[in-house]
């Protein structure tokens, strides 16, 4: 046998790193990379609630109607009869809507991929924010008194949780959901807006972390407690918009004709919490 085979690296049942392999080390699965076991798992994870959210806010894909419009005033396939007209005025509009849509979705399917990878990637670096972070969605899921602004409902997993929390305009380094409740109730207190009355003073403060973060960006939320006089809400003077109703324990919206009605949804988002 030549004296190459007869090299440890040769040997069976040897080492492969022996010889002139000496040194190197046996690649590890692809399935036991850390890349895929951590920031690829989380990625898979994310990528579907950021295509959920890119789906909903990207513009959906019309049809050009305007080019089917033309197609049949010109009379293109008139010659065909009324059917078959209608079916080749189509065919071209039809190909662009199909096109553009299958660009959309390709776009949203790209887009939540990236977004996903980098929120992903920035997790796996510690950081005093991934922290807090950590810490809000730990407590906000599993307690059902704790909602998620975007469902009106609890949170349902942690990764939900994490993910709100993650992706929300609020510092993540502030304090708990709770705890940001508390200090609102402190304030309250100490301004002298409730005396002594610790239960309306948290409702208003409820209202002001909770209620806030679930009203749209087109609604006005005052964050001001609306007063009843006479059985009636006073609204002379007031700027229409979302206040909170503290002794009914409701969210009320005074209309631009002065008229008010209660915000059924975020008066149970209210209570909800409580």
């Amino acid at each position: 046998m030549s004296r190459t085979l007869k090299r440890p690296m040769f040997r069976r049942g040897g080492s492969t790193n022996d010889g002139i392999m000496s040194g190197l080390t046996d690649r590890t699965k692809h399935a036991d990379n850390p890349f895929v076991t951590g920031i690829g798992k989380r990625t898979d994870v994310l990528a579907p609630e950021f295509e959920t959210i890119l789906d909903k806010y990207t513009p959906k894909t019309r049809l050009p109607i305007g080019q089917l419009g033309l197609n049949l005033a010109s009379g293109k396939f008139a010659g065909d009869g009324f059917l078959q007209n209608l079916v080749g005025s189509l065919q071209d509009p039809y190909r662009q809507f199909t096109k553009a849509d299958d660009a959309r979705e390709a776009a949203v399917r790209t887009g939540a991929a990236k977004l996903a990878l980098g929120q992903a990637m920035k997790e796996a670096q510690p950081s005093d924010k991934r922290s807090q972070i950590a810490l809000k969605a730990r407590e906000a899921f599993g307690n059902k008194n704790i909602i998620n602004p975007t469902t009106g409902k609890p949170f349902t997993s942690y990764g939900e949780a994490y993910t709100y929390f993650s992706m929300s305009a609020a510092d993540p380094g502030r304090t708990s959901i709770e705890g940001a409740i508390a200090k609102s109730k402190q304030n309250f207190l100490a301004a002298g807006d409730y005396g002594s009355n610790e239960i309306l003073a948290e409702r208003h403060a409820i209202a002001n972390t909770i209620v806030r973060a679930a009203v749209s960006k087109d609604e006005n939320y005052t964050g001001k407690r609306i007063k009843i006089k006479d059985g009636e809400y006073r609204t002379q003077g007031q700027t229409p918009g979302i206040y909170v109703d503290v002794t009914g324990n409701k969210i009320i919206e005074i209309n631009p004709d002065g008229t008010t009605e209660e915000k059924q949804e975020l008066t149970e988002l209210l209570r909800s919490y409580q």
